[in-house]
């Protein structure tokens, strides 16, 4: 059985690779409660304040960066033979990590739709169960709508083995140009077949596959990499200057439509500073969380945030679907009080059942 890992600040942590980091726990769940500002803007629409809170789908990049990070921190050693690498068991812990709560709440949503007369088709439902879906421009906001994001995960979790091998060969840079060449030339042949969407037009390669989001990843597991290595750039006020590089990234982007309207400036812009500006702000706020003591971790690291952080994921599959719909059909129409409710809920979803079955089909 492996160790349990210690709760202690990762700057004092001997032994990288059984470190538990309670800030990034906590930070979980601000990246989840950004994509309900997205899909809830309480802002007046036309105001600033509504172009800011519409940006809250940067929190899916904060999803992206940790993925990186944490696999690379709990799976490194193993691959690299400090403890033994075993494909069952990093896939199947993977699988109990995000699966059975998905398909449960899958299964809520179809049935749910059946019942209002929207049955959903037999090959439409495989594709959702199969997570295929994020594959598909047409399909990707089926079913439930944001799990597209779990299609993105999917690739990067069976990816991890040669990402692990590349970076460390090649380095962060050349990897994610390769791996943005490779869905740009499936865009350029499979996509052109227009096949249901199938990597059918650059956006939504760009924005919604793997391939367009891995640099995302591949900080996060750059990041984690120089950490076990003891080699962690020294950036004096990282936290504060990973919040101001996030910060500059959203306020740009919030005011664009109001510079221009041209759609390749717009898709460009988005590019650059979101798949690529963003996840380097991120980065450089995970480096301060690691090493520098701030009010920002001690805030991130109260017992409260880490309830919330474990519950993230719960709360992201339920914030938008049939049941934020129920509650608002009985009507829960006040947003905060929306808020509140689906966290209560997603907190009694993670611990009687996305926890129980995690640690059931988990392998130690």
């Amino acid at each position: 059985m492996q160790p349990k890992p210690a709760i202690h600040p990762a700057s004092n942590c001997q032994n990288k690779s059984v470190c538990y980091i309670p800030a990034l726990t906590g930070l979980r769940a601000i990246g989840a409660y950004l994509v309900f500002l997205h899909h809830y803007n309480p802002a007046a629409p036309g105001t600033f304040t509504n172009r800011l809170f519409a940006q809250g789908y940067v929190g899916v990049s904060v999803f992206f960066v940790l993925s990186g990070f944490l696999i690379y921190h709990r799976y490194a050693d193993e691959y690299f033979g400090q403890r033994s690498w075993s494909w069952r068991t990093y896939l199947q812990n993977r699988f109990a990590r995000i699966f059975p709560l998905y398909a449960l709440m899958l299964l809520v949503t179809v049935g749910a739709n059946y019942i209002l007369g929207r049955a959903m088709s037999w090959p439409l439902l495989g594709v959702n169960l199969t997570l295929l879906k994020g594959f598909f421009d047409t399909y990707k906001f089926s079913g439930i709508a944001q799990s597209w994001s779990l299609t993105v995960e999917i690739c990067f979790y069976l990816s991890v083995p040669l990402l692990f091998m590349l970076l460390k060969r090649w380095g962060a840079l050349p990897l994610t140009a390769a791996l943005v060449m490779i869905g740009l030339g499936l865009w350029a042949t499979v996509g052109q077949a227009v096949w249901h969407g199938l990597f059918s037009s650059l956006p939504f390669l760009l924005f919604y596959t793997f391939f367009g989001r891995a640099f995302e990843f591949i900080v996060g597991l750059w990041l984690a990499r120089r950490w076990h290595q003891n080699r962690l750039p020294s950036v004096r006020y990282a936290t504060v200057s990973g919040l101001l590089l996030i910060a500059a990234c959203i306020f740009w982007q919030a005011n664009l439509s109001t510079i221009t309207a041209n759609p390749i400036s717009l898709l460009w812009s988005e590019v650059v500073t979101y798949n690529y500006g963003l996840p380097i702000g991120i980065g450089v706020l995970f480096l301060g969380l690691l090493k520098q003591k701030s009010i920002i971790r001690q805030l991130l690291s109260q017992p409260i945030m880490q309830t919330l952080g474990r519950s993230s994921y719960a709360f992201y599959l339920i914030h938008v679907g049939v049941i934020a719909n129920g509650l608002q059909k009985v009507g829960i129409t006040n947003h905060w009080l929306l808020f509140g409710l689906l966290i209560v809920i997603a907190h009694g979803l993670h611990h009687f059942v996305e926890k129980p079955l995690h640690e059931w089909l988990q392998i130690q």
